[in-house]
């Protein structure tokens, strides 16, 4: 049912008609406005739907308007003493919320009442301590009590219910804003759209920055383009988000270190480190002053690659502009270090950072746990977590005992992994999704499947705050696979769609891989081929599954026209690819087939690995007077 809407200053702002949240709608008919009663408009008019949901949402206990009659700071606070006092906290905030609702109630009482300005400034106080309830609650009763507002009072009550996260009530205030008269500022708006893309609706945040600029109610400033930009960068539209960056420029906004910092750390997070190095020099050339955010995200860039010297570079360049690193900067090189088994440096940055007065946290060592363990070396590992960290006063988190829990079970020592996990509730720990599935895996890489299985019925089932996804299911779906407990597997794989899990092309490819290795290449086939049926493409590594399966089964023919089909439909083969189709091409004496594989995978920048090599060094002994042979082993010496 729907009931009438008077939206007359909707009629005017044709931007609140294009915003609408979830089945929400605002809806024209024969010329007049309706609002649908059965959703939530974030663009609904400030009515008693606000005060409703004020009164009932964000009040404290006790009532946060009749609190402790004594003035926190005198027992008859002048207008010049409250003056001071909430220029003060406006920046501050209170020691304590029970003073700050008491300076409220004294407030309603002094004569004359406290200018607008000062109630703001008690806004601004609760927004300083986060009470962002508390402060809609006051708002709240200001209008009801009949206190002036004004528009500063109420964008913090729209800041408070974007942080909040009811991005919807802050559009009911925008209503309220417009129909009491005031005109929403750039800062309205800004937060208006942060709030959106804080509610991870980036769309709508567009929409709503387009309207702006299309109806002209605004002059879009620094904040509001660097709010979506950064909203683009969070959904990795780089491109957009340069060309809006750009945009910025040519209507005469100048970006700012905040801006440059979202866009260098979005191109180097998607791996265009050049471009973001380019950034790094322009806006250096501009007079921008970089940060050591700029220089933290470029240095994780050149890790991701490898380029120390580079890096080494940047820390120099950071040092020459009195830059300091911090904590993240040093974390972001000991896990770099590490990943690389560069441990000795890793250990170096540390000792490093302390001497510079940085103070390691639980993810600096967290990194160097990782390094060990990726070198195989799992004790050293745990006397990090056991005696460095005690040492410092560093109190180990889960992911630290994950690190250890997963290193100890790659080192097929499961047993210890378990002891550690149930140490986890001793530590005042609670194991993640993450920690179970190592230990589950662990079971299975040393074999041990039935107490696998038993780890999973009872303490992954059975646990009701545990949510069990996909990763889980394939763990078990792999384990079981290459444990040869076929029948088991395809069972569970039935359970799971039965549970109204969807199997991903991740969870087919472990089962036609599974289903090849036990001999029934025959089965991977049909379920290869009813993937279409299922909405699901085959990617790069189904193909290099079939491949092999084909050449197990001696089919080199449909090996190489599965590869054909592959390229067609626009999957492009990888180095597994081309090196199983040539040791395939050897094995049947297809030395020249073998030969043009050759050349087409060194024109994609690949190489043959160590078993191609391994199987035609045995060629080069075996038959080193063949003719395609000795044309094999000229491409392979060159």
């Amino acid at each position: 049912m729907r009931r009438a809407f008077s939206v007359s200053l909707l009629r005017s702002n044709p931007l609140l008609l294009s915003h609408s949240s979830g089945n929400s709608a605002v809806v024209a008919l024969d010329n007049q406005y309706y609002y649908n009663s059965s959703s939530s408009s974030c663009c609904c008019a400030f009515t008693s739907t606000f005060h409703v949901y004020a009164i009932s949402h964000f009040s404290t206990n006790p009532n946060p308007f009749k609190p402790n009659s004594t003035f926190p700071y005198s027992s008859d606070p002048t207008h010049a003493r409250l003056k001071q006092l909430l220029l003060e906290k406006s920046k501050t905030g209170f020691d304590k919320l029970d003073d700050a609702l008491a300076v409220f109630d004294k407030m309603l009482h002094m004569k004359p009442l406290p200018s607008v300005y000062q109630f703001a400034q008690l806004l601004a106080a609760l927004v300083k301590m986060k009470r962002y309830s508390v402060a809609v609650s006051l708002f709240r009763d200001m209008c009801v009590k009949g206190i002036p507002v004004d528009l500063f009072t109420f964008n913090t009550a729209i800041n408070c219910f974007c942080h909040l996260n009811r991005v919807d009530y802050a559009f009911s205030l925008l209503a309220g804003t417009i129909k009491r008269g005031f005109h929403p500022d750039v800062v309205t708006f800004n937060t208006l759209i942060r709030g959106l893309i804080s509610q991870d609706n980036p769309a709508e945040a567009q929409l709503l920055f387009t309207n702006l600029i299309r109806f002209k109610l605004i002059q879009p400033d620094v904040v509001t383009y660097t709010t979506i930009i950064n909203g683009l960068c969070k959904r990795a539209h780089a491109s957009t988000a340069v060309t809006l960056f750009r945009y910025m420029e040519k209507k005469g906004c100048n970006p700012n270190t905040v801006t440059y910092n979202i866009v260098i750390d979005c191109l180097c997070k998607l791996r265009l480190v050049d471009q973001a190095l380019g950034l790094l020099h322009e806006m250096t050339k501009k007079g921008i002053t970089p940060n050591v955010i700029t220089y933290s995200s470029l240095i994780q860039g050149l890790c991701d690659f490898n380029r120390w010297q580079d890096v080494n570079q940047l820390l120099s360049e950071m040092n020459t502009r009195n830059i300091s690193p911090n904590v993240h900067t040093f974390n972001i090189l000991v896990d770099a270090y590490g990943k690389e088994g560069m441990i000795n440096d890793a250990e170096d940055v540390i000792e490093f950072m302390i001497q510079r007065g940085q103070h390691p946290d639980v993810v600096t060592y967290s990194a160097l746990m990782d390094g060990y363990c990726l070198r195989g070396e799992v004790d050293k590992a745990l006397v990090v977590l056991e005696t460095t960290m005690k040492k410092r006063g560093v109190v180990p988190d889960t992911r630290s005992y994950n690190i250890l829990i997963n290193g100890y079970c790659k080192k097929l020592k499961v047993d210890r992994a378990v002891d550690l996990f149930q140490q986890l509730p001793r530590e005042g720990l609670s194991p993640t999704i993450e920690t179970y599935n190592t230990i589950l895996q662990g079971y299975f890489l040393t074999g041990r499947h039935v107490e696998a299985h038993k780890f999973f019925k009872e303490k992954m089932m059975l646990n009701k705050g545990l949510k069990i996804g996909m990763v889980t299911c394939n763990i078990m779906l792999d384990g079981l696979f290459k444990n040869r407990c076929m029948d088991e597997a395809m069972s569970f794989f039935h359970l799971m769609q039965c549970n109204g899990l969807t199997p991903h092309i991740g969870s087919y490819n472990i089962i036609i891989n599974g289903l090849c290795k036990n001999g029934n290449f025959e089965k991977a086939k049909i379920m290869f081929e009813s993937l279409p049926s299922k909405d699901l493409l085959p990617n790069v590594k189904t193909y290099n599954i079939m491949i092999q399966g084909f050449l197990q089964e001696g089919l080199l023919d449909e090996a190489s026209e599965l590869f054909v089909e592959m390229e067609a439909n626009d999957c492009m083969p990888n180095d597994v690819t081309y090196n199983t189709l040539i040791r395939g091409c050897f094995h049947n004496e297809k030395y020249n087939e073998a030969s043009v594989l050759v050349d087409q995978m060194r024109a994609r920048s690949f190489s043959e690995d160590a078993s191609t090599t391994s199987v035609l060094l045995d060629l080069l002994v075996s038959k080193e007077h063949d003719p395609a042979i000795i044309a094999l082993r000229k491409k392979y010496l060159t």
